[in-house]
Order: structure tokens, then sequence, then C-alpha cells
């Protein structure tokens, strides 16, 4: 499933062709991917509405996992990918076969300013296994009425911000990282990773780390979100870009998906266990939970 990073890379990649973008029309193939703000009936106009259609886009957002576009309404379009969601540009004509299935919103888009003036386009959102969805909203105290039940962002962590967020749960560390509404953005990769980097055991409890581990975290988290972001992001099968291209991160990981291979710092064969049924990858050695 994509994290952070993927979404603010998809983000970035996206922004010089929306911000400033009309969106002349859609074709809304499967209402049930869309979520209309609370009271907002659901009919074809007030989808329209929520869709944008007839409406620009003036910036995009992002809190953890979840990108949001603005429009000039003061209406905000919340992306979640799910497993195998997608946001693409399509310049030429539509795809056909397998590549045509599940594209569940199209919109015709035209760049009014910037590298793309005049330019026709669509913007496209496809989700095989719909484990994503969009969800509208009205304004931008509703979306962060939305958001404040998610933690504080990960990329841009302090030690401070983190040592308050784990200290409310005696969990293990890995736990708390996965759960947004204690820290937003972070999922298996990147929980495994940050772990490795901090020499921090993932059954460690979380309120039981010390500050200066919980410092050593929070810097870890900083820096390998950036890189994984400047990266591309981590593409393990379905994660693309806005122009379909994968991430490379994949190729720096360092402990996830490398169970039985040896630590990069130590040598020692990293070692995998279940955790919330979840894969996860430490080195028994550099992370020993007794430290």
């Amino acid at each position: 499933m994509p994290e952070l990073p993927e979404v603010e890379h998809l983000r970035r990649s996206l922004d010089p062709w929306l911000v400033g973008a009309q969106l002349l029309d859609v074709r809304l193939a499967r209402k049930s991917v869309v979520t209309l703000d609370s009271g907002e009936r659901r009919n074809n106009s007030n989808f329209r509405v929520a869709l944008g259609v007839g409406d620009s886009v003036v910036g995009t957002d992002r809190r953890g996992k979840q990108m949001a576009i603005a429009f000039t309404s003061g209406r905000f379009l919340v992306v979640q990918l799910g497993m195998t969601g997608s946001v693409t540009i399509e310049r030429d004509k539509p795809p056909r076969g397998v590549e045509a299935r599940h594209r569940h919103v199209v919109w015709e888009c035209r760049s009014t300013a910037g590298p793309i003036d005049s330019f026709a386009w669509r913007l496209v959102f496809r989700d095989p296994r719909r484990f994503g969805g969009l969800t509208a909203f009205r304004s931008r105290e509703a979306l962060d009425g939305a958001w404040s039940k998610l933690g504080p962002d990960a990329l841009n962590i302090t030690e401070s911000a983190l040592l308050h967020a784990l200290s409310h749960t005696r969990r293990p560390i890995k736990s708390a990282l996965l759960d947004q509404s204690v820290l937003a953005g972070v999922g298996n990769i990147y929980a495994d990773e940050s772990l490795h980097a901090a020499q921090i055991h993932p059954l460690a409890v979380a309120s039981a780390l010390t500050a200066p581990r919980v410092a050593a975290l929070a810097s870890e988290l900083r820096r390998i979100l950036g890189h994984a972001t400047e990266a591309g992001g981590s593409t393990l099968r379905d994660y693309r870009d806005a122009f379909g291209r994968p991430g490379n991160a994949v190729q720096k990981h360092a402990a996830y998906g490398r169970e039985g291979q040896p630590c990069l710092r130590c040598g020692v064969a990293l070692f995998g266990l279940r955790l919330q049924g979840r894969a996860t990858v430490f080195c028994p050695r550099c992370q020993d939970l007794s430290t």
C-alpha cells in the first residue's frame, strides 16, 4: 500500500498540471468510489460539483497518506490510493484492453497557465481492487475536521511531537508507528526502515523509549521519508506516479523485504516475525530488545 513518500511524490508530479487547470467535465463510472460531504445527496449534480466540474484547481495538500485537491469554490477533494489506486495524466488516446479497466473517474481538463498553456488532457483515477477512493469536503474547515483525527505528519515530525504521540501507548513501537492517529503517513515499509536505522527493536514498548531514542527515530523518519520521496517512492507492485513511472526507493531498502539477508550495518542475518499480521524485519544484533 502506498505510504507517505509515494503520495507526496504523486502530489509533486501532479502539481504542474493540476494547479490552474480547469475541470471541464467528468465521467464517473463507479459512484461507490466517491464519498460526498455530510448531508449531500448522492445525485448526479452533487457528484459533478464534488468532483470539481466547472471549477479550477488552486492547489494541492497532503496529510499522511491522503492528498487533497483544492478548488476555487473553496471545496476540497481528498484522494486515498488504498492498495492499487492511481491518479494519472493522459495526454494521448485512452488506453485499450486491460489498462482501460477500472477507470472509475475520468476528468476532461484544460490547463490555462504555465508550461502547458491551453492544452487539453485527462486526469484518471483508477483502482482495480477498490480499497481507495475520493472524499469530497465543502470547505477547508470540514477537511481540517477530518484530518484532525490523524497524528502529526511523519515527513516533518519533530522529537517533541513524536515523544508526545508515543507517550500515550504501551503498544510495540512498530504498532504505534502504523497507527495513523499516532503518526500520519508511515506504513509497513518505512516503519521497518526507520526502526532499523534508529536501531530500535520493533517490539520495544513505545512509551518506554527514552527521549534520545525518540529523537533518533524522528530524525531517521524525516531522513528516510525525504529520501524515498525524492526517489519517487517504493514500487513493490502497483504504485506509479502521475505519468505511470515506478518509484526507485525499493532499491535502497535496508530492512523491509530482506529477511534472512545480511544486515547492511553489522552483517548478521536479518530476522522476520509477524506483528498484527504484518511481516516485520529487523536485525537481532543492531536492534536488540534489551538495549
